[in-house]
């Protein structure tokens, strides 16, 4: 339990419309947060997949290659 505050996960986006969100969280914890994600299977009842499309150094050039404003 000692490692999760090193996790430092934040949303940073997410549109219900276009089914995508924009994760933040340290280089260090990349692999812990991608299984993490993968093995969620239900939000608030609700049957979901979750899957990682695109990684990035930056919140920026994650944007310009995936075109959201």
């Amino acid at each position: 339990m000692k490692e999760a505050n090193k996790i430092g996960l934040w949303l940073i986006e997410l549109n219900l419309t276009e089914e995508y969100g924009i994760i933040r969280f340290s280089h260090d914890t990349k692999e812990v947060i991608i299984t993490a994600l993968t093995l969620v299977q239900e939000i608030n009842g609700k049957r979901v997949i979750l899957s990682p499309i695109k990684t990035s150094g930056t919140i920026n050039t994650l944007k310009k290659k995936m075109a959201i404003k």
